[in-house]
């Protein structure tokens, strides 16, 4: 009951600030929408919206999430620097910070990002069956990465990575204890402070009307290989492949499906354990705790229905199935399956929306995300 309480507040907190953000509009629900889809220019904007919460691993958790979105011809390529800011009575606190800018006449694209955290949070081991250990430990965080694309035309582009990742743990005395135990089950790296270096390509196509939400037919695809070489000055070696495949497809009054492809491995024999492809979240397989389930590859296919309701109201409802596995000894027990609901409310011209998600899985537990993007 506690949990659907912090929804509530959560929930009335977004939709008064976000009603705050910019005037009410007059138009008919009907002109709205055509509006949306069809209207070529962004007006600039921003926004900044309070957000509560309560989940079993983080407690209360309370914050702020925000943007600022340049004002932009081109609604499928609008600059941005948007980011959020999280503490929880868990003792957790996080902060994001996410560019995406366009230059030279939208042939030179910038994404990245910038992370924050310290994190108490919980170990279950590796692998994709049900978790037997379950060990707190404090995890201090820094990572910064840039993605520079050139972009040959406006749906082709080729581009750059380049990462950095430090991190130490801090263990209590009874967990300490347990490191001959973990690291004979599932190896020792990642449990002493490490620095990893990443350096890497990345190929995308992307003709999606607009990336924050997507209403005309369209297609993205990307994909990345990442390298983390001890010659360049990283603890570990390894290399990660990530390919991401979705398509949206408009039905009929402004209603959307959308589907989504995802494959991830790592390559290499020391990983540390919070580099590990993992699923749950609030975008991947929702409805279970993240880092719950982790190994060296993960795969996913999500699909969701987005329907406008009213104004700038809009409601979804999703589904995923996907799981982890070990691709040096591939085996799959049971598949995970994620499935839920959801609202969001349009906050801008650029068609960034609040999210509130609620979701369950195969497992029978459910879980509550609010979030300012879209899962994809």
């Amino acid at each position: 009951m506690k949990r659907f309480f912090f929804l509530l507040v959560a929930i009335v907190c977004i939709i008064e600030s976000a009603l705050s953000v910019e005037k009410a509009d007059s138009v008919a629900n009907s002109t709205e929408l055509l509006r949306q889809i069809a209207s070529p220019t962004v007006k600039r904007s921003w926004f900044a919206v309070p957000i509560g919460f309560y989940q079993e691993e983080t407690s209360v958790g309370f914050g702020a999430t925000g943007g600022y979105y340049f004002k932009s011809n081109d609604l499928s390529k609008i600059s941005s620097i948007s980011g959020s800011i999280i503490y929880t009575l868990n003792n957790q606190a996080k902060i994001n910070i996410n560019p995406r800018l366009y230059f030279l006449n939208n042939q030179l694209y910038l994404t990245g990002n910038a992370n924050l955290r310290h994190y108490p949070d919980h170990y279950y081991g590796i692998g994709n069956t049900v978790p037997v250990d379950d060990m707190l430990y404090t995890a201090q965080t820094y990572a910064i990465n840039a993605q520079p694309f050139y972009l040959f035309n406006p749906q082709l582009m080729l581009g750059m990575y380049v990462g950095v990742r430090g991190e130490r743990l801090l263990l209590n005395d009874s967990v300490a204890a347990l490191r001959p135990y973990v690291a004979e089950r599932y190896g020792d790296v990642g449990w002493d402070p490490y620095f990893m270096l990443g350096l890497g390509v990345q190929f995308a196509y992307d003709s999606r009307d607009n990336g924050f939400y997507p209403q005309k037919f369209s297609n993205f695809v990307k994909f990345s290989c990442i390298t983390y070489q001890q010659a360049l000055g990283s603890t570990y070696s390894f290399t990660s492949l990530t390919l991401d495949v979705r398509q949206y497809i408009p039905t009929w009054l402004g209603q959307v499906f959308a589907w989504q492809v995802y494959f991830d491995t790592r390559l290499g024999e020391q990983v540390p354990f919070q580099m590990l492809p993992t699923i749950g979240g609030s975008d991947m397989i929702r409805g279970f705790r993240e880092r719950m389930y982790t190994d060296n590859t993960m795969f996913m296919i999500q699909a969701e229905y987005r329907i406008p309701i009213w104004w700038r109201l809009k409601a979804a409802v999703f589904c995923s199935v996907g799981d982890v596995f070990d691709i040096y000894n591939p085996s799959i027990n049971r598949i995970k399956v994620g499935y839920g609901a959801g609202l969001r409310f349009r906050l801008n011209d650029a068609r960034v929306h609040l999210r509130v998600d609620v979701a369950g899985n195969s497992e029978g537990e459910v879980k509550f995300y609010i979030t300012a993007t879209e899962a994809f």
